[in-house]
C-alpha cells in the first residue's frame, strides 16, 4: 500500500501538476492537494482443476475452470484500486474509491464493458453523523454475507453467493455485471455506536429497471458478531439474511441463513456454517453449505482449506470444494496458488 500526502498545492505549470488535473484529482489554479491518495491492490495466481461432475458451476461458487483441465486461476480477483481521503475539519471529510478488476494470467479486464468494476465512488461523511455516498458499490447485503464466509467469498472452497445469498441474482449481470453490486447508488452509512451500525441504499433504474434497495444492521462487540440484511428490486424479486459468529480463540465460528424470493434463479433457502482455526502461520477453515431452491433439486457443499503467511502482504494458499444436486454426479475442485497484496 502506498500512500501520498502532499503538504501544499503543486504549481500548475509541473508535468506531475497536469497529470494530476487530467486524472480528474484537481485543476491548475484551484485545486488543493488531497490529504491522502492510497494506491492498492491484489495480484493473485494459482492453478485449479475440476473433475467431471455434473452439479454446474454456479452450485461450487469458486470452481470456474473447465472440467479436467489444469486452468490457471485466481483465487481471489487480481485488482488494482485508488482511494483518497481530505479532511476537512471538524470531523469532516471527502473520498473516493475507484477499482479495477482484472486477470493476472491475461491482463484481460474481468469484464470488457464495465472499468470500474469493483466500485466507482465518492462520498462525504463526518466520525459523529456517518456517510453519503453515490456511484457504483457494493449492495449493503454484500457486507453481511461477505462476512458469513471464512474464505470471503473466495477459492473453490468458498460459500459464496449460492449459500450466503441463496443463490440470488434480481437482474441479468450483463446489465449491472454483477449479482452483489448496484450502479447508480446513493447511500448512507451510520457511525458505529456502542457496536452497532447500519446501512441503507438506493440504486436508480433509470428507465432500464425497478430502483433497488438493500440495507444491513450489525452489531459487533468483542468477539460477538451479528447482522441481518436484505436487497430488494421489487415486491417479486428480493433476498433477506441473517448471520453470526462468536470467536472463541482457538476458533471462530459463524453460521448463515438466507432466503430468496424471484430473479433469475427463482425461489431458494441457504443456510451455512463454518469454522476457522488461526495458526501459528496461518490460518485454516472448514464450510458447509445448503442450498434449497423451489424446485426441489437441493444441493450441499462442503468447502475446507489452508493459507501459509509468508509475510504480511504474501500468502500461499490451497483449497479444496465439492459440491452435488439432486439427480446429479459431485463436483469437485482443488486449487493451489499464491496471493500478494499491496
Amino acid at each position: 500500500m502506498t500512500r501520498h500526502s502532499p503538504a501544499a498545492p503543486l504549481a500548475c505549470s509541473t508535468p506531475l501538476a497536469l497529470l494530476l488535473a487530467l486524472a480528474g484529482f484537481g485543476a491548475c489554479g484551484a485545486a488543493q492537494a488531497q490529504s491522502s491518495l492510497t494506491i492498492y491492490g491484489i495480484v493473485d495466481q494459482g492453478l485449479a482443476r475440476a473433475n467431471g461432475g455434473t452439479t454446474p458451476g454456479a452450485l461450487l461458487p469458486g470452481r470456474g475452470v473447465t472440467p479436467l483441465v489444469w486452468t490457471m486461476k485466481a483465487g481471489n480477483t487480481s485488482r488494482l484500486g485508488f482511494a483518497a481521503r481530505e479532511d476537512m475539519g471538524g470531523g469532516l471529510y471527502a473520498r473516493f474509491q475507484l477499482e479495477h478488476r482484472f486477470a493476472a494470467d491475461t491482463g484481460a479486464p474481468s469484464n470488457a464493458s464495465v472499468y470500474w468494476l469493483g466500485r466507482s465512488v465518492v462520498a462525504v461523511g463526518s466520525k459523529d453523523w456517518g456517510e453519503v455516498y453515490a456511484g457504483r458499490e457494493y449492495s449493503a447485503a454484500y457486507t453481511v454475507a461477505l462476512n458469513a464466509d471464512p474464505t470471503y467469498w473466495s477459492y473453490v472452497s468458498q460459500l459464496g453467493s449460492a449459500y450466503t445469498y441463496a443463490n440470488y441474482t434480481p437482474v441479468a449481470t450483463t446489465v449491472e455485471a454483477s449479482n452483489i453490486r448496484w450502479a447508480n447508488t446513493v447511500g448512507y452509512k451510520s457511525p458505529t455506536l456502542a457496536g452497532v451500525s447500519a446501512e441503507i441504499a438506493a440504486a436508480l433504474g433509470e428507465g432500464t429497471r425497478s430502483n433497488a434497495t438493500s440495507g444491513n444492521l450489525q452489531y459487533k462487540n468483542g468477539p460477538v458478531w451479528v447482522g441481518a440484511a436484505f436487497d430488494r428490486l421489487n415486491s417479486s424479486t428480493h433476498m433477506a439474511l441473517v448471520a453470526g459468529g462468536y470467536d472463541f480463540g482457538i476458533v471462530q465460528a459463524k453460521a448463515s441463513y438466507a432466503r430468496a424470493k424471484g430473479g433469475l434463479n427463482g425461489d431458494a433457502t441457504a443456510y451455512s456454517v463454518s469454522a476457522l482455526v488461526p495458526l501459528s502461520f496461518g490460518r485454516t477453515y472448514i464450510m458447509y453449505g445448503s442450498l434449497k431452491p423451489a424446485t426441489h433439486l437441493d444441493s450441499q457443499m462442503i468447502g475446507l482449506g489452508l493459507q501459509y503467511d509468508l509475510s504480511k502482504r504474501t500468502l500461499l494458499y490451497t483449497n479444496l470444494g465439492s459440491a452435488r444436486r439432486e439427480g446429479l454426479t459431485r463436483t469437485t475442485a482443488i486449487d493451489f496458488g499464491v496471493k500478494h497484496t499491496f
